[in-house]
């Protein structure tokens, strides 16, 4: 056992230090030694989280941030080719993500999917330049639950209203949260758009997505929530 516990601390040591290679190898090690991978995945996304939590307070920035999900990522490699069938991993639902037409910046859209995958959910990557029937078919074809638009234009933005007009004009509306991001794009501008949701960077939008997922409503909500 204190072999397994030196290995999970190992974990969150590389993962924190954003090494890539040696939390492989740790992840590797891990499931070598048959430690519950459930636990592992629990103790890398703490690591993670706290990586979240000091880019929100300033204390590190982008690039370490996305090294950090790399890192988590390749973690979660070892770690989902190893899992039986049927692990007790809990799934949160799916959502679908894109950056909006117009649009070809995929660095914060990739930084919220890699988030979302960490907190449990499936994650459909429409890519970039995503036209708005596309993004409602794709919601549509694999029975999501939330579309996460991204826009870092201030040519683009309204696209991100275009998607809700059409699942408005579709009777789709209420079958999905709709959450919006990106540089220029304001809480304000996500009301105005009917947007049930607005985060300031990755981490708040996955835990965002996190809240209305579990959360008691339905959409559309008649105010965004708003993180950041």
């Amino acid at each position: 056992m204190e072999d397994q516990e030196q290995l999970l601390k190992q974990l969150e040591a590389d993962v924190l230090s954003c090494e890539a290679e040696a939390a492989v190898k740790t992840a590797q090690a891990i499931v070598d030694a048959g430690v519950d991978l459930t636990r592992a995945i629990d103790v890398a996304t703490a690591a993670i989280n706290q990586i979240g939590d000091r880019f929100q307070n300033g204390e590190v920035y982008l690039p370490e941030l996305m090294l950090a999900g790399e890192t988590m990522k390749a973690c979660m490699g070892v770690f989902a080719a190893n899992m039986a069938v049927g692990s007790s991993a809990r799934r949160r639902g799916k959502v679908v993500i894109g950056a909006v037409a117009g649009d070809i910046h995929d660095i914060g859209k990739n930084l919220v999917a890699t988030q979302l995958s960490l907190k449990g959910f499936d994650v459909v990557d429409l890519g970039v330049n995503a036209a708005p029937m596309e993004i409602v078919d794709r919601a549509e074809h694999e029975k999501a639950q939330i579309i996460a638009l991204s826009a870092l234009m201030t040519t683009s933005m309204p696209y991100q209203g275009d998607v809700i007009k059409v699942l408005n004009e579709m009777g789709l509306r209420q079958k999905y949260f709709v959450v919006i991001g990106g540089g220029p794009v304001t809480p304000e501008y996500a009301a105005a758009a009917g947007a049930d949701g607005w985060a300031a960077n990755a981490v708040l939008a996955a835990r965002l997505c996190e809240s209305l997922a579990e959360g008691s409503q339905r959409p559309p909500l008649a105010t965004p929530l708003t993180l950041g």
